[in-house]
């Protein structure tokens, strides 16, 4: 049987099959995702929304959707739980080798016991000691706030962009082949 041609419908609706258009989906929708805390963060004029370990959660929100580290809750819950031990850690220990890697430590061990395991998170108490945020308000802005809007925004470019399954989207469904 001949091959039938794939119209622009069946490319639209179905997920990227091959490994540069998986690349290019992911790509795409780190960029936007990342340009729109971006944007936010230019016109609050402020700090609200972006920091470094976030560039790494693309590479599993939008890179590896169906990862179970990509998880919504792990996402969420694994960059605020270890924001709070970065906090935590800020307030009470100076900035020395070993408390760095103890906050580290500390952050990764309190992750896996609550099963958010997120691993770009494994960077926040760096980012929060190095930094010198001692505030818990920087645990929920930029922290809490911009990883739930990486979910919020990953959970809609893979329901109407990428159509590749994400938590609770384009689950397949059963009894159809996949």
């Amino acid at each position: 049987m001949a091959d039938i041609p794939k119209g622009i419908h069946y490319k639209i609706t179905h997920p990227a099959h091959k490994l540069w258009m998986i690349a290019l989906v992911a790509a795409a929708g780190s960029a936007l995702c990342i340009g729109i805390l971006a944007f936010v963060d230019g016109v609050a004029k402020g700090d609200y929304l972006l920091v470094a370990p976030f560039g790494a959660t693309m590479v599993l929100v939008f890179g590896l959707p169906q990862s179970p580290l990509a998880h919504p809750k792990n996402v969420v819950f694994g960059h605020l739980t270890t924001a709070i031990i970065g906090i935590i850690f800020a307030n009470l220990l100076p900035v020395t080798f070993w408390s760095l890697g103890l906050a580290v430590g500390v952050g990764i061990f309190m992750m896996i016991i609550l099963n958010v395991t997120h691993p770009p998170a494994g960077g926040n108490p760096l980012l929060i000691m190095l930094g010198a945020h001692t505030s818990i308000l920087f645990a929920f802005y930029p922290i809490f706030a911009g990883s739930c809007i990486i979910v919020l925004i990953a959970l809609l470019y893979h329901a109407l962009v990428s159509r590749l399954e994400y938590a609770w989207v384009n689950k397949p469904k059963e009894g159809k082949d996949v």
